[in-house]
């Protein structure tokens, strides 16, 4: 639906400045990550209070949230693009792209440590709270990507290819829908992050399961994308690929320590007493 709807209107899969407004230009990807996170905070108060947890706590990380997310994002963009970088440091810090993934998902992990340390809330109970709105706010982003012109699939003749303008990295042709395939994947992964959740054995079995999902998703994904940043030539493995096999190893390292600290726990509890 989202791609008819763009093909009727605009004729391309990209639509990067939506309007200007007195001058001032708004582009799609400003939006949509900003819609990213209304939403996905929307449904981290919802499940805050569901868990009778302070919403105030939760608003307040959004803010570390979203300055370590952007931050880390691109950041990580200058470490993979560092010529861009150089070539123009104050359009690349002031410009509309230039964000990667994962540089996100770490910056935002990292400020949930510490923000948890501060405050002194159980890091895995508000990780649980958290990742499937991380989630959702992800799949939302992704189109943002579409729209915006960025992580773009590799050529393919399939009949729901997509096709950017002809003064696009990708001269036009026929390509993967990449950004939709993530937004789909990832509400899928959110789906299953809440089932989970209702089922959890202890704390941090969401948050951990967050990262192997993940994990999963932008590996299977690197395999359509056209922009790929390729480590490992003779494996053919891209640098997101080598991330993700990183945060999926560390998110059943874990599933498996958590596992077996509650099993000790149980069996230390249900131990008897020395006479």
């Amino acid at each position: 639906m989202i791609l008819s709807i763009v093909h009727q209107r605009w004729g391309h899969s990209m639509y990067p400045l939506l309007f200007e407004f007195f001058g001032l230009k708004i582009h799609a990807y400003g939006v949509l990550v900003a819609l990213a996170f209304l939403l996905g905070f929307a449904l981290i108060a919802y499940r805050a209070k569901q868990a009778g947890d302070k919403v105030d706590d939760y608003t307040e990380a959004l803010i570390w949230f979203i300055i370590a997310g952007i931050g880390g994002a691109r950041l990580f963009y200058f470490i993979w693009f560092p010529a861009q970088f150089f070539q123009d440091p104050i359009g690349s810090l002031l410009s509309q792209g230039g964000l990667v993934w994962y540089g996100g998902v770490i910056g935002a992990f990292l400020a949930t440590v510490i923000y948890t340390r501060l405050k002194q809330i159980p890091l895995h109970h508000f990780g649980d709270i958290v990742v499937p709105a991380a989630a959702l706010g992800l799949a939302i982003g992704r189109i943002g990507c579409l729209l915006a012109g960025c992580c773009y699939g590799a050529p393919c003749d399939l009949p729901w290819a997509i096709h950017y303008p002809h003064q696009h990295e990708t001269g036009g042709m026929a390509v993967h829908p990449a950004p939709l395939y993530e937004t789909a994947l990832m509400l899928l992964v959110m789906g299953l992050l809440l089932k989970l959740d209702k089922h959890k054995p202890f704390e941090g079995f969401t948050t951990w399961w967050f990262f192997i999902l993940a994990g999963m998703v932008r590996f299977v994904l690197e395999f359509v994308r056209g922009d790929q940043l390729v480590w490992s030539q003779s494996l053919q493995i891209s640098a997101s690929q080598w991330i993700s096999i990183g945060g999926m190893a560390i998110g059943a390292a874990m599933l498996f320590y958590l596992s077996w600290k509650k099993r000790q726990i149980q069996a230390s509890a249900s131990s008897p007493l020395p006479l």
